[in-house]
């Protein structure tokens, strides 16, 4: 785990270790979602909605800045993907639907899964509105290929902790909570939404509840009250198949197979294959799936001279397109590399 997953992670986590009594934090699992089982899934988290009451009187001088995301095992170790940004929305009024992305889609391999969320009160003109400046202008990296995306994330990470830590910033509102695979007795990872209000749990209305996504009671939305929503999304399919540097590798075969050098071709074949093998971004069984479509894909081009032109790609790569599982289970490299 990187120094900044260290001291960010332990900003909010004291601030929500210190306000462990008079908060309230609520897990509602998504109605028939199962488990996610490590190595056969993908989890996304979202911010879904959020209020602080304080903020109407912030007036324009100040304004919300989310950070917040989600520590897991990536690549065999432990890894921050995260976001500095302001919401798009005021968060000055209740049930304003937000869903904004905190993090792309990552693989589920097993071990923690630690989801933070923090509010701060930024200045417009202090350093954390520079911050949410920088952050937002890069908001468009944070994506795959996972490796980049994680090295952008702790490089501002630790750009904001530095800004965080000389200005004494502290959390408005906050939440800190662990999910990992069932059998472990803890809070099981599924699809469901956390929620945080900032109010002791005797003073939360009885029937809080998430209905279609937005967080209600009895009496309609939640008042009164500052709170975050965050979503937590369960996937078994994956929705962001995309994969720039293997176009680019379709694009130098296409040449050196038209130009007659063979040799050269295949070799770029061979690198494509084991890439896409070897895909941190995927779980074990995608990674199979996306191999054996990119072997078919450099296949083509030496009966068309050229890249394909049909349907297909890789950025992204048409899910339809994909072999099902069971036909690639048991394929092995030497296999998909056969001519």
């Amino acid at each position: 785990m990187t120094e900044f997953v260290r001291r960010i992670g332990d900003r909010v986590k004291t601030w929500f270790s210190a306000q462990a009594g008079h908060v309230t934090l609520r897990f509602f699992p998504e109605p028939g979602s199962e488990p996610l089982v490590p190595g056969d899934g993908y989890v996304r988290l979202w911010l879904s909605e959020g209020f602080l009451e304080t903020a109407v009187s912030w007036g324009n001088r100040h304004f919300p800045a989310l950070h917040g995301g989600v520590t897991l095992t990536f690549a065999h170790q432990l890894t921050p993907f995260t976001r500095f940004t302001k919401p798009a929305a005021t968060l000055a009024a209740p049930g304003v639907h937000l869903d904004y992305p905190m993090t792309p889609l990552l693989p589920f391999s097993g071990g923690t899964v630690e989801v933070e969320a923090a509010l701060y009160r930024a200045s417009v003109a202090g350093p954390l509105a520079a911050a949410v400046a920088i952050g937002g202008s890069i908001a468009s990296l944070i994506g795959p290929p996972l490796s980049i995306a994680a090295t952008i994330a702790d490089k501002v990470g630790t750009g904001l902790d530095t800004v965080l830590a000389a200005q004494d910033e502290k959390p408005v509102l906050g939440l800190h909570h662990t999910l990992i695979a069932a059998g472990g007795g803890g809070q099981v990872l599924r699809a469901g939404h956390l929620v945080v209000v900032n109010a002791p749990e005797a003073d939360v209305p009885a029937d809080l509840r998430v209905e279609e996504g937005r967080l209600r009671t009895g009496a309609g939305l939640l008042t009164g009250f500052d709170y975050l929503v965050v979503r937590v999304e369960c996937r078994t399919e994956h929705d962001e198949l995309r994969f720039p540097d293997l176009a680019e590798l379709e694009r130098r075969a296409a040449y050196e197979w038209q130009t007659g050098h063979e040799d050269r071709y295949r070799e770029i074949r061979a690198q494509a294959v084991t890439e896409a093998l070897g895909s941190p971004d995927l779980v074990d069984r995608d990674r199979s799936r996306v191999a054996r479509y990119v072997a078919d894909r450099f296949e083509k081009l030496k009966d068309l001279g050229a890249v394909p032109g049909d349907e297909g790609g890789f950025d992204p790569i048409p899910a339809s397109l994909l072999p099902g599982a069971d036909e690639v289970a048991d394929l092995t490299l030497a296999d998909l590399l056969r001519d």
